[in-house]
């Protein structure tokens, strides 16, 4: 999309922070130059991923509203503050990509658990199985 000779960005959305959700960054074909986002939809644990960056969502004071209570405050900060660590997270992953065009990145959100701590929104170079031999 083009507006005034301006390259427009997809509009962002957003998990719905109730289970993990992903996207991936890679390329339509070999010639085209152009990041392409899709859901990522396959499991990690099927996939081959490796760690490269975890950004860690920390629910702190970016509004300056006022709230009815406590916990409608806290639920407004910890919201804005996952969207703007999923927004960084996509923002780094396109980053890291155009580096290297022929590797593959997962942004993937990860909800706090006893076995991984808080919850957490982690970027994952995707590994291409190699053939059997």
């Amino acid at each position: 999309m083009r507006r005034g000779g301006m390259r427009m960005k997809k509009k962002i959305t957003f998990p719905d922070w109730t289970g993990m959700a992903g996207q991936l960054i890679t390329r339509n074909s070999e010639n085209d130059l152009r990041p392409l986002w899709k859901e990522y939809n396959q499991s990690p644990a099927d996939d081959f991923l490796s760690l490269r960056v975890t950004l860690e969502i920390t629910g702190g004071s970016t509004l300056f509203e006022t709230f009815e209570s406590e916990e409608a405050r806290s639920a407004a900060y910890m919201e804005r503050s996952r969207q703007i660590t999923w927004r960084n997270a996509l923002a780094f992953a396109e980053h890291l990509w155009r580096t290297a065009l022929h590797r593959e990145y997962v942004v993937l959100f990860r909800q706090e658990s006893q076995n991984v701590g808080r919850e957490a929104i982690c970027i994952y170079q995707r590994w291409s199985p190699h053939p059997a031999m």
